[in-house]
């Protein structure tokens, strides 16, 4: 989808050549805090809203850098900081909002943990960072707005005592540590 979509990132990008990426990382780490708030008083179509913004200036932060060679390990560093703590607030959010659930968030956030880990530990070995396999992050964040499209519309509903929300958290957990493993198998298998 980022490559459909690269005209509304890289357009906007271009016409951003004075702003510091890592300016743009902050914002998008101070939305998903404004997700999390929204979505435990159960505000959706703000929360939705959020979500989409912090997203986007996710994607916008790495476009300006590239475009306006303003990479730097320490921006890179910041940008996957704020990444894990973004993720963190989210799924916290949604646990322990009326619509979550304690246990599958747990499950979600250590499948998503333990994905990401196993994607930046290959690195720390010598290798190339692993963001093969599903879900990724921008994967998670997809699903968890078209979750919240349809929490909408299912406000009142729950399938087996569990709102969507519920189960999307268990969804990507479970999802998360299938991935975390296959991650650390391609890791595995590639070390000399």
């Amino acid at each position: 989808m980022r490559s459909r979509a690269g005209f509304l990132i890289d357009g906007v990008a271009s016409r951003l050549k004075g702003v510091n990426p890592n300016s743009i990382t902050i914002i998008s780490f101070l939305l998903a805090i404004l997700f999390a708030v929204s979505y435990y008083y159960g505000y959706l179509i703000i929360s939705f809203v959020l979500l989409g913004s912090s997203s986007y200036f996710d994607a916008l932060d790495g476009a300006i850098a590239r475009k306006f060679k303003k990479e730097s390990k320490k921006g890179d560093f910041l940008d996957h900081l704020l990444d894990r703590y973004s993720d963190f607030i989210i799924l916290f959010g949604m646990t322990v909002s009326l619509f979550g659930n304690l246990y599958f968030g747990i499950i979600a956030i250590a499948g998503t943990f333990l994905s990401s880990y196993v994607g930046t530990q290959s690195q720390a070995v010598g290798l190339n960072r692993i963001y093969a396999g599903f879900p990724g992050r921008a994967d998670r964040l997809v699903i968890i707005m078209i979750v919240i499209i349809v929490q909408i519309f299912t406000t009142g509903i729950t399938l087996f005592g569990f709102y969507i929300t519920s189960w999307a958290l268990l969804f990507l957990g479970v999802s998360g540590l299938i991935n975390s493993f296959y991650r650390a198998r391609l890791a595995y298998r590639s070390i000399t």
